[in-house]
């Protein structure tokens, strides 16, 4: 089955959501953890600095100097401590101030400003302080003696060292993501293949199966509730459209057996109605006819007896008694049709009767350019019928049979016994041919009387409708198969029945 328009699959479906489900978390995560990091960096870099700060403050004397009349010494301990704090790597800055925000001590790199530990000249917040540019920052404290400020100092560090670490984090975090990428991708793949996108094409696959006609197909599914649930379903739907279609099945066949019965009925009835009206036209025809034809057949003997010695005269004479003896068969042929000869009945050996027909015609040269095979199979049931009309019905295929391939080709005549199964009657004799054929639309009248496929003057039409008539006498039939072509087989089908009276039961 087509699908319009591009469709994902199931598993890509699924793998995309639940990637972009843990890209999402993975972003939230992040962030919050990472803002964590840096706020717990930032705040143990402030208490770090006030530690340092509050270290220098301790060391200070009791009283500050003010600027301009004096600085803070450098040989104090204040002084000696803040010279080795600044060879820490993380420090930048630490100014003192007096009371009125004067520098009287500074320390620190040269490029800095002296004022960079204060947000503002005189700030009094001893909070740290990210600095702008966020690369470091800057604690206040006040200076305080006797209980009144006196100064108050400030400390600037470097961020960096927390910056490459947060950085780190960064990168590790991002690792971690790839990893747990990749792993659900892999193990995703896996496990949705076989608890769910296996399971599903098993169903889709006997869905098609079902789709293409073949019912009754069953599935077993493993996974989830769901898709059991599911695959039982199909299941008992499988069962009942496989109980449907068997049920439509015998009905359709039974039409159809009730069709074939109704349709040989018919044709049964048809021919028979053609067979009375064509035998009781056929009797007077031929009474007519019979007696004025046998006068002029009479007359051209006499004629042909006087006038022996023209040659012209007896060219004509003979011509008229060729065309009288040709009405005279068409006229027998009726009779025969109209009114069959008095036949006596026996039970009759089929095989020997056909072979010995076979032969009688080829002694009489009708198959000298054919290749005839004659297969007759053994243990054939008795017949009840007239032998000498079977042997007229076996000529007339016969002679048709060699018309039709024109004095070369293939006749097989086969003796076999039918099937009470298969609706066969016991006997069939089959004659079949490599010669022309026959066209569909001439198969139906066939065996019409003065139908033929001949050429004219060469055929009456009377062969096969008379064949039919003496085969039904018999309690038999005529079948036909052709393709125009390949050649025609003519079957004769023929009851074994017991014999009363001379006639079949």
């Amino acid at each position: 089955m087509t699908v319009r328009g591009y469709r994902p699959s199931l598993t890509f479906s699924i793998l995309t959501s639940l990637a972009c489900l843990l890209i999402l978390t993975w972003i939230l995560f992040s962030l919050f953890a990472l803002k964590t990091a840096e706020r717990d960096l930032y705040a143990q870099k402030g208490d770090h600095a006030r530690m340092l700060l509050a270290t220098f403050i301790n060391q200070l004397p009791e009283s500050l100097p003010s600027f301009p009349e004096g600085m803070l010494l450098l040989n104090t301990p204040a002084a000696t401590y803040a010279g080795k704090l600044a060879e820490e790597q993380s420090f930048e800055r630490l100014t003192l101030l007096d009371a009125n925000g004067k520098v009287i001590y500074t320390v620190g790199q040269e490029e800095s400003d002296q004022f960079r530990p204060f947000v503002s000249p005189g700030t009094q917040s001893d909070e740290g302080v990210i600095l702008p540019g966020g690369g470091s920052l800057a604690r206040t404290s006040p200076v305080i003696r006797n209980g009144q400020p006196i100064g108050r100092a400030g400390l600037v560090l470097s961020l960096s060292a927390e910056k490459i670490r947060l950085q780190r984090s960064r990168q590790l975090f991002l690792s971690y993501f790839a990893l747990d990428f990749v792993l659900l991708l892999v193990i995703g793949s896996y496990l949705l293949a076989k608890i769910v996108v296996s399971p599903v094409n098993r169903l889709l696959a006997a869905t098609e199966r079902i789709t293409g006609g073949v019912y009754g197909h069953q599935v077993t599914v493993s996974g989830p509730l769901e898709l059991a649930r599911l695959a039982e379903s199909f299941n008992v739907m499988s069962n009942v459209l496989q109980q449907k279609e068997d049920e439509v099945s015998a009905h359709v066949q039974s039409l159809h057996e009730v069709n074939r019965k109704l349709k040989l009925a018919r044709e049964e009835a048809i021919r028979s109605e053609k067979m009375a009206s064509v035998g009781l036209l056929a009797a007077g025809t031929a009474h007519e006819i019979g007696t004025p034809l046998a006068s002029v057949m009479g007359y051209a003997e006499i004629l042909a007896a006087e006038l022996g010695h023209d040659q012209v005269q007896a060219g004509y004479l003979q011509r008229i008694q060729e065309g009288c003896g040709r009405i005279d068969r068409i006229v027998r042929g009726l009779l025969d049709y109209a009114r069959p000869k008095n036949s006596t009945f026996e039970r009759v050996d089929v095989g020997p009767l056909v072979a010995s027909t076979v032969e009688l015609l080829q002694h009489q040269g009708l198959f000298k350019q054919c290749r005839v095979e004659l297969r007759c199979a053994g243990q054939l049931p008795l017949v009840c019928l007239d032998p000498h009309q079977l042997q007229q019905v076996l000529i007339n295929l016969l002679i048709n049979s060699h018309d039709a391939m024109s004095d070369q080709g293939e006749l097989l005549v086969e003796v076999r016994s039918g099937s009470q199964e298969q609706g066969a009657l016991p006997v069939q004799i089959s004659v079949q041919d490599s010669g022309s054929g026959i066209a569909a639309k001439d198969l139906e009248r066939i065996f019409d009387p003065f139908f033929t496929t001949k050429d004219p003057g060469r055929g009456t039409g009377l062969g096969l409708a008379i064949s039919a008539r003496i085969v039904e006498s018999f309690g038999g039939r005529i079948d036909v198969q052709s393709t125009p072509g390949k050649g025609s087989c003519f079957t004769v089908c023929l009851p074994a029945e017991d014999c009363t009276g001379g006639q079949p039961v």
